[in-house]
């Protein structure tokens, strides 16, 4: 009960609950009010009397006696008889009673659960609302959506806590077997699937990544994710297949599957680019879809971009070039790390002997994942801060047999600085906010840098590595470095001064002029392709327009009026002067904007895609190509979770309803929190506005004051 000053509702535990219940059935006699004399009862005016009733009750005091109380219908809480009448005591039961209010919100059909949209994930949570009482069905499907989301076994709703817990929270629940609630999550599905494809319907270019993985089944599956940007300039990523791909697994079967998958969607006349791996069933993969598009005529800019390969994939060969030649020392770390962590008393002696030394670090030795490269480098980091430490620890174990020697860490000090620009840039490229092409080009030209630096080196060895690993990445290099290069320029903070700058720190002085030109040509190719677009759409229009006005001309006034109108447009036509400058020039002519760091690019183009109305679509589908297969792998993740150990016996397309529908509803939360921090940036920029505006207006009042 709540205390008299405090009207906030109070929650009994459920403890509390169970033996307040017991209490009552051991205790409570139930008398009917109209059994009692009624010279005895008084006239009860309150209200409060609607929701209490009279009980006799054993007494506590005075044993095999009975006292009159007052029960709570909706908690059975009782409460002393008032004999003076007052219902004070009552009241402020009421005001805190759960059970109380709940009923009335049942009776008033108000049965609305309000989440705190503060939520820690930082996403709006649902307001659910049942109108007129409880509603299995909604509580059904936000039962599948949470097994979707968060990855849980079908089996959680039928284990007997779940069901405790859901029966305590409202007793109308009815348990649901595993079997309807996958159901009900394929169901889920379908709905959201054709809520997407409308979603798509909207959207201009769509850029594709597609990757193969083998699970725990022995099953082949193919995941294909689609890329673009939507109405509101977000970032979208959507996973539209996880299908089971049949052997053999040649580039014509996956080109095949892609194609339907597409075909299903309605999607195979959007396609702008496809990122794949380096595997050669991909190239072919890639040049069966290359000619299907262009049978149909609907090849983006000739197919000049349309395959791209997987970066990250191209930073593994070249890192598998640079750990091949350090393979003794990584081998001897990892034996290291784990003799010395395999006993508490190797560890502190190995810690007094760096202290010793007075090495000053906050690293400590970790082991590494020998699949993924990023944890044996930072291994070999850490490591590499203790290698005194390691010699010192030699003198004092005769067990210890690993140290590496000082030629080890000589070849690794000379490759210490690839490895590190390396692991940025994969770091980059495998982050899971996907970011826009634009983040990209600066990275490469640091990997190529790097690279050229390494094989103009006087040293033998550095430059052996060098030249290897620029000979697989020059191959990359050339197919991707004029797609990178224009979706810099059109960022506003770089334009053509990045390029300018780049270009004659990675290329001979002979080839810098032609590159660049390369590049600026091939932009103001692709900016010709989408203004004839741009202007047959707009024909179009028009056409469209002038055939109603004919159609529609019968001689009244008002038809007149479109008749006077249509020719008047067609006067401005034979009369217009053509615009002396066109987007691209215009937005190349104007200074680059400031450098900084939080500056989202696709907000820019948001604001200025009225001023720049056919850049602005070039902006819109060159930002949104992936240049890794990161998207496509990380589904894989998702698969691995959903098909584990214990559910190695789900079905292909329960599989693929599980982690599309997962995919679907995460992506439709990020959306709406990214369109209100949109709306909140763009609100505080509209208040920056009007303060400058105010500020002026106050200083020429000043000055008006003065004069006078």
């Amino acid at each position: 009960m709540s205390s008299p000053g405090n009207n906030e509702m109070a929650v009994p535990s459920i403890e509390v609950l169970c033996e307040n219940e017991a209490k009552d059935a051991k205790e409570v006699v139930m008398v009917e009010n109209d059994e009692s004399p009624k010279s005895s009862r008084k006239r009860k005016h309150s209200n409060v009397w609607d929701h209490f009733e009279e009980v006799e009750v054993l007494s506590k005091k005075k044993k095999g006696e009975t006292e009159r109380k007052v029960k709570c219908k909706a908690w059975s809480k009782l409460y002393m008889y008032p004999k003076t009448g007052t219902t004070t005591t009552m009241k402020r039961h009421l005001d805190g009673c759960f059970a109380h209010h709940g009923e009335e919100n049942i009776k008033k059909g108000q049965g609305t659960l309000n989440f705190d949209a503060a939520d820690a994930c930082g996403i709006d949570l649902p307001v659910v609302s049942f109108s007129g009482g409880y509603d299995h069905a909604k509580i059904r499907e936000l039962i599948a959506t949470m097994i979707i989301v968060h990855e849980y076994p079908f089996r959680m709703v039928e284990h007997f806590w779940f069901n405790v817990r859901m029966k305590t929270l409202n007793p109308s629940y009815q348990k649901t077997s595993r079997t309807t609630i996958k159901n009900e999550c394929l169901q889920i599905f379908k709905s959201r699937k054709e809520t997407l494809k409308k979603e798509l319907k909207h959207v201009g270019k769509i850029s594709l990544t597609c990757d193969l993985w083998t699970s725990n089944q022995t099953l082949c599956y193919m995941s294909l994710v689609a890329h673009y940007i939507d109405s509101e300039w977000n970032m979208q990523y959507r996973v539209i297949s996880f299908l089971e791909l049949e052997p053999p697994h040649t580039g014509i079967v996956i080109s095949q599957a892609i194609f339907e998958c597409l075909s299903d969607w309605k999607i195979e006349d959007k396609i702008a680019t496809i990122t794949l791996d380096n595997a050669s069933s991909n190239d072919v993969a890639a040049r069966q879809l290359m000619s299907k598009f262009k049978a149909r005529g609907s090849v983006f800019f000739h197919g000049k971009f349309f395959h791209v390969r997987c970066s990250a994939h191209i930073l593994n060969l070249l890192v598998s070039d640079g750990l091949k030649a350090i393979e003794p020392l990584i081998e001897n770390i990892r034996q290291t790390v784990k003799y010395l962590k395999k006993s508490p008393s190797r560890l502190y002696k190995f810690t007094e002997i760096f202290k010793s030394l007075n090495m000053s670090t906050k690293r400590g030795l970790c082991l590494d994942v020998p699949t993924r490269w990023g944890s044996t480098y930072k291994m070999l980091e850490h490591a590499f801060s203790f290698k005194n430490a390691f010699l010192h620890y030699a003198d004092l174990d005769a067990n210890y047999k690993w140290e590496p020697s000082s030629e080890e860490w000589r070849l690794y000090a000379k490759i210490r600085d690839i490895l590190a620009v390396l692991n940025m840039t994969t770091t980059m490229f495998s982050g899971s906010t996907y970011p826009t092409a634009n983040e990209f080009f600066l990275l490469i030209v640091n990997v190529k840098k790097v690279l050229d630096d390494a094989s103009a080196s006087t040293d033998k060895f550095l430059q052996d590595m060098g030249n290897a690993m620029l000979q697989k990445f020059e191959k990359y290099w050339k197919e991707c470095s004029t797609l990178l290069s224009i979706a810099s320029i059109l960022d506003p903070r770089y334009k053509m001064d990045l390029i300018n700058f780049c270009f004659p720190k990675i290329y001979v002085a002979s080839d810098i002029e032609h590159n660049i030109d390369s590049v600026s040509s091939t932009l103001k190719e692709l900016y010709e392709h989408y203004e004839s677009d741009h202007t047959a759409n707009l024909v179009a229009a028009e056409k469209k327009v002038d055939n109603q006005a004919v159609a529609s001309e019968n001689g009244t006034s008002s038809n007149s009026l479109m008749a006077i109108s249509t020719q008047f447009r067609t006067f401005m036509k034979t009369t217009a002067k053509k615009v002396s400058k066109s987007d691209l020039f215009a937005y190349l002519d104007e200074a680059a904007l400031n450098h900084s760091e939080d500056f989202d690019v696709l907000l820019w183009w948001k604001q200025n895609s009225s001023r720049y109305p056919i850049l602005s679509k070039v902006a819109k589908d060159i930002l949104t190509v992936p240049v890794s297969t990161v998207s496509s792998e990380s589904s894989f993740s998702t698969g691995g979770r959903v098909l584990d150990n214990y559910r190695s016996s789900l079905l292909p397309n329960t599989v693929e309803a599980l982690v599309c529908s997962a995919s679907w509803i995460r992506g439709s939360q990020k959306k709406k929190k990214a369109n209100k921090i949109k709306k909140t940036r763009m609100t505080y920029l509209k208040f920056l506005f009007w303060i400058k505006i105010l500020r002026s207006f106050l200083q020429i009042s000043q000055l008006h004051f003065l004069v006078r």
